[in-house]
């Protein structure tokens, strides 16, 4: 039988039907409209691939300059900043020295506030510096993050509390995803602290064989969606651009203590090349 024929109905007797020789491409023939509705189905998929793999590597790029410029900001404030407040520090303990002991009290006074103030820069300086610089991992992800949390929670006068599950202690992360989960929990703790008027956080990181899951979780005053549509001034956009690097998605919403929530998730197998930048540029 001629494969090409089809099957049509014979007038003569309309309950019966037989075969006419009527060549006709089969469907999957080359150059057929079917095949070249599949040709162009992937086409588009290849592309689609394409364009999803240029995205992830983009994101991975932003995330490997963010890196460096923190580093770099780090270094700037630590050498000059650092060095001006010591100056400035010397420069008044030496007019401390130089006031004459029949100067008015206001000017001892006023010299020793001036220290306190600078005493103060000097430590927030310190601190920022201190998050600018990428995470010590040697220890894990759940170690790193419980010594920043401790420190976190002491400044900002927030109780926050982390919990881990099993397979993140067992499981040694990629460095580079790591310090991804570590700068979006810096990020959505600094929006707790900045904006919410929180008194409680908890974070939660857990993992499976697929991804990493980042929860954070605030009982304070929930964000609206106009404040969600402003993603740079809540720095969502950074947080939302550290997922997509490694192929993830990130969601913010209400939480079930009238907070804010924030989910990241991260999947393991994705390692873009520029996000292996990030952490050895």
């Amino acid at each position: 039988m001629n494969p090409s024929a089809v099957i049509a109905l014979d007038e003569r007797a309309p309950s019966r039907a037989s075969l006419r020789g009527v060549s006709s491409p089969t469907p999957d023939a080359p150059g057929s409209p079917f095949s070249a509705l599949i040709d162009a189905k992937l086409r588009g998929d290849r592309e689609n691939q394409r364009l999803r793999a240029r995205l992830r590597d983009l994101a991975a790029q932003a995330g490997a300059a963010d890196e460096r410029a923190r580093r770099h900001l780090a270094g700037d404030l630590h050498d000059e900043a650092g060095a001006i407040l010591t100056a400035a520090n010397i420069a008044i303990a030496r007019a401390e020295f130089l006031l004459p002991a029949d100067a008015p009290a206001a000017c001892a006074e006023a010299l020793r506030h001036a220290r306190e103030c600078l005493a103060e820069v000097a430590a927030t300086n310190h601190r920022i510096v201190e998050g600018l610089h990428a995470p010590s991992l040697e220890d894990g992800l759940a170690a790193a993050l419980a010594e920043w949390l401790a420190s976190f929670g002491a400044r900002a006068g927030l109780v926050v509390n982390l919990s881990c599950s099993v397979e993140i202690y067992a499981r040694r992360l990629p460095q580079n995803l790591a310090v991804a989960l570590f700068r979006i929990a810096q990020e959505s703790l600094g929006n707790v602290a900045r904006h919410a008027h929180a008194t409680r956080a908890n974070v939660t990181l857990t993992a499976d064989d697929e991804a990493v899951t980042l929860v954070v979780e605030d009982d304070g005053i929930g964000i609206t969606p106009a404040a969600r549509r402003k993603s740079g001034r809540l720095g969502l956009a950074s947080m939302r651009t550290r997922c997509e690097a490694f192929g993830g998605a990130l969601r913010v919403a209400a939480s079930s203590t009238g907070g804010t929530c924030v989910r990241a998730r991260l999947p393991l197998t994705a390692t873009p090349r520029a996000a292996l930048r990030a952490v050895n540029d």
